[in-house]
């Protein structure tokens, strides 16, 4: 779908383009980065919400500056965020938030974390931004027009997936967690980790998502299907030239069974056939 042009969208300003929305959102992860990096090695509070789930004292503060912010300039949208809930919007516009994505990382002042801000209409993933502010990127994409990094030195640089086409030449990316240990995808998933060339587990799917479209892995798989989190994943890899499903092949939605997201068709259908209930 084209999203050039001027037309305005409802809940906006008046004059708002797709285009003043993106940079909206690239000013708002940039700023919750910031928010991050202020209390880096300072987390505050952490707790655990659920076992080996933590929430952090800067998860809230992160997801109270992103909804107050978002409400203020477009208060007839939707909110769905990680530690407050809500939900997505059947008619209307949505934005999807993990406030701190990482957070274990984050709590141990491990650098490997980010937010994740998407925009959703209906089906469509229309915006995403994964900041990692540790590490001075910015990933963002917009449907139909790319995948792109802006570094902390202020130079963008278009993003496209590694060219790898086999299984045995791949870096694969995924922190899987089987709640299960007769969860049948184990076996298929812990197959991929045999025939691949590496394994890296990151602690953040916003991250993994992100290095996947600018080539730094080839493999990304993702069992607990937390929306926040997999959305940015599904429009980066996508504008960068790959490819994302569920977990058997059929197109990812918000709730999936999970993600795999690959460099092409052809390494995508080898992991699946692997990845498929023996």
């Amino acid at each position: 779908m084209n999203t050039s042009g001027s037309v305005p969208i409802p809940g906006g300003p008046a004059d708002e383009s797709p285009e003043k929305l993106h940079e909206f959102l690239l000013d708002l992860a940039r700023r919750t980065g910031e928010l991050q990096l202020s209390r880096y090695q300072d987390p505050g509070e952490v707790r655990e919400k659920a076992p080996k789930d933590l929430v952090t004292e800067v998860d809230l503060l992160c997801e109270e500056f992103l909804m107050s912010e978002i409400r203020e300039r477009y208060p007839d949208d939707a909110i769905l965020s990680e530690e407050r809930g809500g939900e997505i919007s059947p008619t209307g516009r949505t934005w999807l938030l993990d406030p701190v994505d990482g957070t274990a990382n984050f709590a141990r002042a491990n650098p490997l974390f980010c937010v994740c801000i998407s925009v959703v209409e209906g089906n469509e993933i229309k915006h995403a931004a994964v900041a990692a502010p540790r590490l001075g990127d910015i990933y963002h994409a917009s449907l139909g027009r790319g995948a792109f990094r802006d570094s902390a030195s202020g130079e963008t640089y278009r993003l496209r997936v590694a060219s790898a086409e086999r299984l045995e030449d791949t870096f694969v990316g995924s922190d899987v967690a089987y709640r299960e240990s007769k969860d049948p995808r184990k076996s298929g998933t812990l197959e991929v980790y045999k025939r691949c060339w590496q394994v890296r587990s990151l602690g953040s799917a916003g991250i993994r998502g992100a290095w996947l479209a600018a080539g730094y892995l080839d493999v990304s798989i993702g069992t607990r299907n937390t929306v926040w989190d997999y959305a940015p994943t599904a429009l980066l890899v996508s504008e960068a030239g790959g490819r994302v499903t569920n977990l058997t092949g059929g197109p990812w939605t918000y709730d999936a069974d999970g993600l795999l997201a690959t460099n092409n068709d052809t390494l995508h259908a080898e992991v699946l056939e692997i990845m498929a209930v023996r």
